[in-house]
Protein backbone atom coordinates (compact mmCIF):
# COMPACT_ATOMS: atom_id res chain seq x y z
CA UNK A 1 0.00 0.00 0.00
CA UNK A 2 1.34 3.56 -0.79
CA UNK A 3 2.01 5.19 2.10
CA UNK A 4 1.56 8.88 0.63
CA UNK A 5 -2.35 9.27 0.33
CA UNK A 6 -4.22 12.92 0.26
CA UNK A 7 -6.78 12.13 2.80
CA UNK A 8 -6.62 10.69 6.49
CA UNK A 9 -7.95 7.43 7.18
CA UNK A 10 -8.78 5.42 10.08
CA UNK A 11 -6.13 3.26 11.45
CA UNK A 12 -4.63 3.74 7.94
CA UNK A 13 -7.17 1.06 6.81
CA UNK A 14 -7.84 3.17 3.46
CA UNK A 15 -11.75 1.95 2.70
CA UNK A 16 -12.04 3.84 -0.37
CA UNK A 17 -11.51 2.95 -4.29
CA UNK A 18 -11.58 5.10 -7.38
CA UNK A 19 -12.76 4.53 -10.05
CA UNK A 20 -13.01 6.64 -13.65
CA UNK A 21 -15.30 7.31 -16.36
CA UNK A 22 -13.73 8.79 -19.36
CA UNK A 23 -15.36 9.98 -22.21
CA UNK A 24 -14.49 11.73 -25.42
CA UNK A 25 -11.92 14.29 -24.54
CA UNK A 26 -11.80 13.40 -21.29
CA UNK A 27 -7.96 12.58 -20.81
CA UNK A 28 -5.49 12.90 -22.62
CA UNK A 29 -3.79 8.97 -23.66
CA UNK A 30 -6.68 7.22 -22.52
CA UNK A 31 -9.25 5.52 -24.11
CA UNK A 32 -12.88 5.83 -23.32
CA UNK A 33 -13.74 3.33 -20.60
CA UNK A 34 -13.69 2.61 -16.88
CA UNK A 35 -10.45 2.36 -15.00
CA UNK A 36 -10.08 1.49 -11.64
CA UNK A 37 -6.94 3.92 -9.88
CA UNK A 38 -4.51 2.01 -8.00
CA UNK A 39 -2.39 3.18 -5.37
CA UNK A 40 0.23 1.38 -4.66
CA UNK A 41 1.88 1.40 -8.15
CA UNK A 42 -0.17 4.58 -9.16
CA UNK A 43 -1.71 3.33 -12.05
CA UNK A 44 -4.68 2.92 -13.70
CA UNK A 45 -6.53 -0.40 -14.57
CA UNK A 46 -9.25 -0.66 -17.44
CA UNK A 47 -11.94 -2.51 -16.22
CA UNK A 48 -14.33 -1.50 -19.10
CA UNK A 49 -14.13 0.12 -22.75
CA UNK A 50 -16.54 2.16 -23.70
CA UNK A 51 -18.15 5.34 -22.92
CA UNK A 52 -20.18 4.48 -19.55
CA UNK A 53 -21.05 8.22 -18.75
CA UNK A 54 -24.45 8.19 -19.96
CA UNK A 55 -25.36 4.92 -17.91
CA UNK A 56 -24.02 6.43 -15.05
CA UNK A 57 -26.30 9.87 -14.98
CA UNK A 58 -29.37 7.59 -15.80
CA UNK A 59 -28.40 5.80 -12.88
CA UNK A 60 -27.91 9.29 -10.69
CA UNK A 61 -31.63 9.94 -10.64
CA UNK A 62 -31.38 11.10 -14.50
CA UNK A 63 -29.13 13.78 -14.03
CA UNK A 64 -27.82 13.87 -17.93
CA UNK A 65 -26.07 17.16 -17.23
CA UNK A 66 -23.32 14.66 -15.54
CA UNK A 67 -22.82 12.68 -18.99
CA UNK A 68 -21.22 16.05 -20.48
CA UNK A 69 -18.54 16.11 -18.07
CA UNK A 70 -15.34 14.24 -19.55
CA UNK A 71 -14.62 12.44 -16.78
CA UNK A 72 -16.17 11.05 -13.31
CA UNK A 73 -14.70 9.75 -10.48
CA UNK A 74 -16.79 7.62 -8.67
CA UNK A 75 -15.20 6.83 -5.18
CA UNK A 76 -16.41 3.77 -3.65
CA UNK A 77 -15.91 1.68 0.29
CA UNK A 78 -15.32 -1.27 1.11
CA UNK A 79 -16.58 -0.69 4.90
CA UNK A 80 -15.38 -4.08 6.15
CA UNK A 81 -11.75 -2.63 5.93
CA UNK A 82 -12.25 0.02 8.83
CA UNK A 83 -15.61 -1.72 10.26
CA UNK A 84 -13.94 -5.47 11.26
CA UNK A 85 -11.02 -3.06 13.73
CA UNK A 86 -13.62 0.21 14.49
CA UNK A 87 -17.13 -1.95 14.60
CA UNK A 88 -20.26 0.13 13.42
CA UNK A 89 -17.94 3.30 14.16
CA UNK A 90 -16.24 2.32 11.36
CA UNK A 91 -18.82 3.50 8.89
CA UNK A 92 -18.67 7.10 10.29
CA UNK A 93 -14.87 7.11 9.42
CA UNK A 94 -15.56 5.42 6.04
CA UNK A 95 -17.76 8.89 5.40
CA UNK A 96 -15.70 11.25 6.64
CA UNK A 97 -12.78 9.86 4.70
CA UNK A 98 -15.19 10.25 1.54
CA UNK A 99 -16.10 13.78 2.02
CA UNK A 100 -12.09 14.45 2.90
CA UNK A 101 -11.20 12.57 -0.57
CA UNK A 102 -14.19 14.49 -2.23
CA UNK A 103 -12.55 18.26 -1.61
CA UNK A 104 -8.86 16.78 -2.46
CA UNK A 105 -10.68 16.56 -5.80
CA UNK A 106 -12.46 19.93 -6.01
CA UNK A 107 -9.16 21.68 -5.06
CA UNK A 108 -7.18 19.85 -7.55
CA UNK A 109 -9.65 20.88 -10.41
CA UNK A 110 -9.73 24.33 -9.25
CA UNK A 111 -5.72 24.35 -9.22
CA UNK A 112 -5.87 22.77 -12.68
CA UNK A 113 -8.48 25.33 -14.22
CA UNK A 114 -11.38 22.82 -14.10
CA UNK A 115 -14.55 22.70 -12.28
CA UNK A 116 -16.15 19.74 -10.22
CA UNK A 117 -19.69 18.85 -8.73
CA UNK A 118 -20.24 16.12 -6.17
CA UNK A 119 -23.64 13.85 -6.73
CA UNK A 120 -24.62 11.94 -3.83
CA UNK A 121 -28.54 11.42 -5.18
CA UNK A 122 -28.02 8.06 -7.31
CA UNK A 123 -28.97 4.00 -7.45
CA UNK A 124 -26.07 2.16 -5.78
CA UNK A 125 -27.14 -0.56 -7.63
CA UNK A 126 -27.42 1.23 -11.21
CA UNK A 127 -23.75 3.03 -10.78
CA UNK A 128 -22.48 -0.85 -9.53
CA UNK A 129 -23.73 -2.27 -12.72
CA UNK A 130 -22.66 1.11 -14.93
CA UNK A 131 -19.37 1.08 -14.11
CA UNK A 132 -19.16 -2.54 -13.17
CA UNK A 133 -17.73 -2.30 -9.87
CA UNK A 134 -16.54 -5.53 -7.57
CA UNK A 135 -18.83 -7.03 -5.19
CA UNK A 136 -18.22 -4.92 -1.90
CA UNK A 137 -17.19 -1.76 -3.60
CA UNK A 138 -20.42 0.63 -2.48
CA UNK A 139 -20.82 4.02 -4.15
CA UNK A 140 -20.85 6.87 -1.82
CA UNK A 141 -19.97 10.06 -3.97
CA UNK A 142 -19.57 11.20 -7.82
CA UNK A 143 -17.29 13.57 -8.71
CA UNK A 144 -18.01 14.81 -12.19
CA UNK A 145 -15.36 16.65 -13.48
CA UNK A 146 -14.47 18.97 -16.84
CA UNK A 147 -14.01 22.62 -18.22
CA UNK A 148 -15.30 25.72 -17.49
CA UNK A 149 -17.91 27.07 -19.88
Amino acid sequence: MCNARTAPSAGALYPLDCYLAVGEEGVERLERGVYQYLPSPHALEVLALGDKRREVARASLGQMWMAEAPLMVIITAEYQRTTRKYRERGVKYVHMEVGHAGENLFLQGIALGLVAGIVGAFDDDGVTDAVGLPPRHEPLLICPIGYPR
